[in-house]
């Protein structure tokens, strides 16, 4: 019993870790884009008042586009990431429960092994 508590607390703050690193990369991420999209919009202000070039306005949206990219790569990879982690915690969760069914099967024959050797 200790080792399969052990094992089902390990992983059971494994998962809720992971959760949370997951959730708070996602938080991050749109945060991230917010916060750069506020930052384009206020220097595409600041050239449109300076009447800078065209190259400067193009740089500008081809930096919200990637950035567009890399907010849903980042949203893919939390993703992904998550369905990783709750993959590796079911298998160790099945592992745990065969370790368990084993210790039980192994229990058993030893109480009917050991009532076969001692008649009373």
């Amino acid at each position: 019993m200790g080792l399969s508590n052990f094992f089902n607390t390990l992983f059971g703050k494994a998962k809720v870790t992971a959760d949370e690193t997951i959730e708070k990369a996602s938080e991050f991420a749109t945060e991230a884009k917010v916060s750069l999209e506020e930052l384009a919009n206020s220097a595409s202000q600041k050239i449109d008042e300076l009447q800078l070039s065209e190259k400067t306005e193009d740089f500008i949206k081809t930096a919200k586009e990637k950035l567009d990219e890399a907010s849903e790569w980042a949203d893919e990879k939390s993703q992904q990431a998550r369905v990783a982690f709750e993959e590796i915690i079911a298998t160790v969760e099945e592992k745990i429960e065969e370790l368990k069914k084993d210790k039980t099967t192994t229990t058993d024959s030893s109480s009917n092994n050991e009532s076969n050797h001692n008649p009373e």
